[in-house]
């Protein structure tokens, strides 16, 4: 079986209003705008991206908590956004406040 977890750092920006599912659980979804300086083939490389993060339950509370414009660290999982769609989102499991 492969691994499928990342972990990446950045601000929150926008934060969507939290919804809940049937089931009563917390969903709630936001940008995380990252930027920083990696090291490729020897090279430095200036790095900016957004990335679309999902969060559930208790990650979904901290990430309110955190608010927006926050610096925050997710390590998660990456899955497709809808089942019959190519686009990605991040699944996080645990967030760190910064």
């Amino acid at each position: 079986m492969f691994r499928n977890q990342i972990t990446v750092g950045g601000v929150i920006t926008d934060l969507i209003s939290p919804r809940y599912t049937p089931a009563g659980i917390m969903v709630v979804e936001f940008k995380l705008n990252h930027q920083s300086d990696q090291q490729e083939a020897g090279a430095q490389r200036s790095i900016e991206l957004a990335i679309e993060v999902i969060a559930m339950a208790k990650m979904a509370e901290k990430v309110i908590c955190a608010g927006l414009d926050r610096n925050i660290e997710i390590t998660g999982f990456i899955a497709k956004k809808h089942r019959l769609g190519n686009q990605l989102v991040l699944h996080v499991c645990d967030v760190r406040i910064i």
